[in-house]
């Protein structure tokens, strides 16, 4: 039914960067300029980004159980979008992991999660 509206269209794909707030597993960072970044560019692959604040735990072979605040990055696209630019959305994950020192940093797409 929807499908008879003039100028509507479906993005049936959905990704989603979760960006952590530590630094080294568990010390507190301002990861701002990461997320300000992520949302930026997953905004220009996509044509849109939108943020959400969440709270997470997940056990760390190093700290055990680690609760923290997430800012999670999510964008719907197209199949084309999709496999034009999640080879730089796993490489932006790569980049923040490696940048705040962390074990992993997940990366959700189609309602399956990734750790990268």
């Amino acid at each position: 039914m929807i499908d008879n509206f003039k100028g509507i269209f479906c993005l049936s794909h959905k990704i989603r960067v979760y960006i952590p707030s530590t630094v080294d597993v568990d010390k507190k960072a301002d990861t701002g300029a990461i997320v300000d970044d992520t949302r930026a560019k997953m905004a220009e692959w996509f044509g849109g980004s939108t943020t959400t604040d969440a709270v997470g735990a997940w056990l760390s072979e190093a700290r055990g159980v680690v609760c923290e605040r997430v800012v999670i990055v999510e964008s719907f696209g197209t199949a084309e979008q999709m496999a034009e630019f999640i080879p730089s959305v796993l490489e932006l994950a790569g980049k923040i992991k490696n940048e705040l020192k962390q074990e992993a940093v997940s990366v959700e797409y189609d309602n399956k999660l990734y750790f990268i």
